[in-house]
């Protein structure tokens, strides 16, 4: 009669060991749910292209879950709704008309200096060789050998170009930091610099001038 009771009770007991794991797995279920659901937008990236894809964007991946964190994803957003507002038709239309009041403003500026270069002992004036350097086929160091432009700048029109090529000078003040304002363009197109074989207006190239250019800015040519 005992042994009977016993062997009752193996099934009993293996039921309620199974219920207890259930019961646990999915306490431990609703709490990495809970954790992912605080960590994470999105859903998982599954695969690598979609991880690879992700930082591509921007994204920081959490491996914990293999998700976007939401921090990444505000700061994104954020840069997002920044580049839109900067570049809404109103704000490209400003920046262009200021540029172009600056331009005329170093234009009368750089004639004046051409023409006191000029009236110079031809002895006096320093030896530049000026190379037409195209910002959408010149090397980065090429750029960065350019008068006036430097490393800094040239990294800068590489990012730029790698996401897509410039159209005009226009476009290059536009997304190049280190060339909006129409003194660091001019000298720029100045000093060889140009966009599809296009010099800025108002801004030939000028070895002499360069050559000012390059001992006021303590450029060493490479």
């Amino acid at each position: 009669m005992r042994m009977l009771t016993t062997r009752r009770s193996i099934p009993a007991l293996i039921a309620a060991i199974f219920v207890s794991l259930m019961i646990a797995s999915c306490s431990h279920s609703a709490e990495e749910l809970a954790g992912y659901q605080a960590a994470c937008v999105g859903a998982p990236l599954h695969t690598i292209e979609q991880r690879e894809q992700a930082m591509v964007d921007g994204y920081e991946i959490l491996r914990t879950y293999d998700c976007i964190s939401k921090a990444s994803f505000v700061a994104v957003a954020e840069q997002k709704a920044k580049w839109k507002a900067a570049n809404t038709p109103e704000a490209i239309a400003k920046r262009e008309a200021e540029f172009a009041r600056q331009r005329q403003e170093y234009a009368a500026k750089l004639a004046a200096e051409s023409a006191a270069h000029e009236a110079q002992p031809i002895e006096s004036a320093p030896v530049i060789d000026l190379r037409a350097t195209d910002v959408n086929t010149a090397t980065e160091a090429e750029i960065a050998n350019v008068i006036s432009v430097g490393p800094e700048v040239a990294a800068q029109i590489v990012t730029e170009r790698n996401k897509r090529r410039f159209d005009d000078w226009a476009d290059l003040v536009n997304r190049v930091v280190g060339l909006s304002a129409a003194q660091t363009a001019a000298y720029a197109s100045i000093c060889g610099l140009n966009v599809n074989g296009k010099i800025l207006d108002g801004a030939p190239p000028n070895a002499t001038i360069a050559a000012s250019i390059a001992s006021r800015t303590h450029y060493e040519k490479k």
